[in-house]
């Protein structure tokens, strides 16, 4: 693309980009306010939330006084009358 320049990797991969603004930077420019205007919304706030929060340790709570149980799939399967 005229005026868009990539910066890659040992592999191949494209890792950055250079715009020529002289071309697109209107463009940018009305890009990048809107990625400045996004509500600033930390994907991992939601698990500061006392409810949460509450909900997790009780799960864990939960989780350490039940420990996983361990089966023996042939004796269900001869319980639940599975054949192969």
């Amino acid at each position: 693309m005229d005026g868009i320049q990539y910066i890659v990797n040992e592999e191949g991969e494209k890792k950055a980009v250079i715009i020529d603004l002289e071309k697109w930077g209107s463009l940018w420019r009305e890009f990048s306010t809107k990625i400045e205007n996004l509500p600033d919304d930390d994907q991992e706030n939601w698990l500061n939330n006392p409810t949460v929060q509450n909900d997790l340790n009780q799960a864990l709570e939960w989780n350490y006084n039940n420990p996983p149980l361990v089966s023996n799939l042939d004796e269900l399967a001869t319980k639940l009358n599975i054949y192969e």
